[in-house]
């Protein structure tokens, strides 16, 4: 379907809340929006899915003011606007909820709620003072309005994630935002979070609360949206109510092609693990500020098995992570690879010794954003031949390397000079493993591997875990993402409040049975 059929076919309800009509936005080059036609009714959830590049993000940017179209209309209520910028959208009643919150993590969420909008009581002469008492009655009456238990004077940045997500979108609405868009919302959450969510959710709108859910996982938009559009290369290429269509026609039409996304039994380990290849014992380590202590952690991961680990964001995943590939410090324990003690050894020392690092901060760790293509994908492999030749660089073996490492992982790029920052997220992922698997390691540690990739991207993403495990490779995956781990897991070991609460074979495992154990073992420590 091209963008005219889909734009007749995604017709205009009778009252439009916020929509776009024939939008177009190019960025030199590319053609980010092609003739986008949406429109959102009044009190409706509706969802717009994707691949990454698609143009979601740029329709957003263009939703909130923050980019002018170059063609096209906007609508808010059944009225033609054109937006100043992002202040002139909020106060149309546009707010916005990122994947990355807001919130300032050194201030209480009470002061996060009313900062730049504080209630003032005025003294005499020119000096207010900010109304504390009026300031904490305002928050209250919003969480219990929208059911959400918050503690006020809690930090932000100690806050459970879930509850800052509700504080943000409590904050829009204490400021007047009836329309919010939504970027991801889910994708730290875990299932009984996903659920308190959508309840909140589904409540606004019974209120006439009008939302734009942004989302990958489409059991989530079957399960909460009224309606649901599909962009595919900037177009809109389908919208249909949700209640007219199904997973496989929404994933059909956003990747270009049908077919069964499911991946069989067949697609697990087959025979037997082999040699222990990772082991952690007693692994403990402290508190540090804004992260969490572990205690007693006792971990392996074998020849040819992927092991997934499973929890509530915030249970000392990323501690533990850290702490094996060489980032932090542990105060007791030991941790072995392929029978080497490697405790005390930084992270160079343990990648020579085969570990590969999939970082769950792609932006800030896994990637130099600003340096080149090329210079990203053969990082590590600069003193080593062929790049390396008695001292030097050779430039030519470079790009060559650089090349085929690509060219393995179908990463779409540019040209090697590019930097890593003009990729699309599913492509910089590539890239990272790209690099990672390049020296044939033993181990990788991945973590949140698919976090903000597209369909497609997570289908490669998979396959790239599978085919390293099937040729012998070890994967510790950590994943806040539960379909993931139990497709892709033989083992999967559960961590809450620090410590390894327990461990199930794949064909034992199922989303309730885990989610139990994730949250009745401690892991809403909040």
């Amino acid at each position: 379907m091209n963008a005219h059929a889909a734009a007749s076919s995604a017709s205009a309800p009778v009252s439009v809340c916020l929509g776009a009509e024939r939008l177009c936005k190019r960025y030199g080059a590319v053609q980010a929006n092609s003739d986008i036609s949406i429109f959102i009714a009044p009190g409706e959830i509706h969802a717009v899915v994707g691949e990454n590049g698609a143009g979601k993000s740029t329709l957003m940017r263009i939703l909130q003011g923050i980019e002018q179209p170059d063609s096209g209309r906007i609508i808010v209520d059944d009225r033609d606007v054109r937006f100043s910028g992002p202040g002139h959208a909020f106060e149309l009643g546009i707010g916005m909820v990122h994947q990355e919150f807001m919130l300032a993590p050194d201030l209480t969420l009470l002061e996060n709620l009313v900062l730049g909008d504080e209630p003032l009581v005025r003294r005499i002469g020119p000096v207010s003072r900010i109304d504390w008492e009026a300031a904490l009655a305002s928050g209250r009456e919003l969480a219990g309005r929208t059911a959400v238990e918050v503690d006020w004077s809690r930090r932000s940045g100690g806050t459970p994630v879930h509850i800052q997500q509700f504080v943000e979108i409590i904050r829009l609405l204490r400021r007047g935002a009836r329309i919010l868009i939504l970027d991801e919302p889910t994708a730290v959450l875990a299932p009984q979070q996903v659920e308190d969510l959508f309840s909140l959710l589904r409540k606004l709108r019974e209120d006439s609360t009008t939302i734009l859910f942004v989302s990958h996982k489409l059991k989530e938009v079957m399960a909460l949206a009224d309606r649901v559009t599909v962009f595919r290369r900037g177009e809109v290429c389908y919208s249909s109510p949700v209640a007219d269509t199904d997973i496989d026609t929404i994933a059909g039409h956003m990747i270009g092609e049908a077919g069964d996304r499911t991946h069989p039994a067949s697609s697990r380990r087959k025979g037997a693990v082999g040699e222990i290849v990772l082991e952690a014992r007693r692994l403990t380590t402290p508190a540090l500020e804004k992260s969490h202590p572990l205690h007693g952690v006792d971990l392996q991961v074998n020849e040819g098995e992927i092991v997934g680990l499973a929890g509530v964001s915030g249970n000392g995943q990323s501690e533990l992570v850290e702490c094996l590939v060489g980032l932090r410090a542990v105060s007791d324990g030991a941790i072995f690879l392929a029978g080497d003690d490697i405790t005390n050894l930084p992270n160079r020392d343990r990648r020579e010794l085969g570990m590969g690092y999939v970082s769950a901060n792609r932006r800030d760790e896994g990637l130099a954003l600003a340096a080149s293509v090329e210079a990203n994908v053969v990082a590590g492999s600069q003193r080593k031949a062929p790049i390396n030749r008695h001292g030097l660089l050779d430039l030519a073996a470079m790009r060559r390397q650089a090349g085929q490492r690509l060219d393995l992982l179908a990463v779409r790029y540019g040209a090697l000079g590019d930097a890593a920052s003009s990729l699309s997220g599913g492509n910089q992922q590539r890239l990272v493993f790209a690099r990672e698997i390049a020296s044939d390691p033993k181990l990788l540690v991945v973590s949140q591997p698919t976090r903000g990739v597209d369909l497609k991207g997570i289908a490669a993403i998979h396959a790239i875990l599978r085919r390293f495990r099937d040729d012998g490779g070890s994967v510790l995956l950590v994943s806040e993402e539960l379909d993931e781990i139990l497709e892709l897991a033989d083992r999967i070991a559960v961590m809450a409040n620090g410590r390894i609460v327990g461990q199930l074979q794949a064909e034992e495992a199922d989303v309730a049975k885990v989610g139990r154990m994730m949250l009745t073992q401690g892991g809403t420590d909040d």
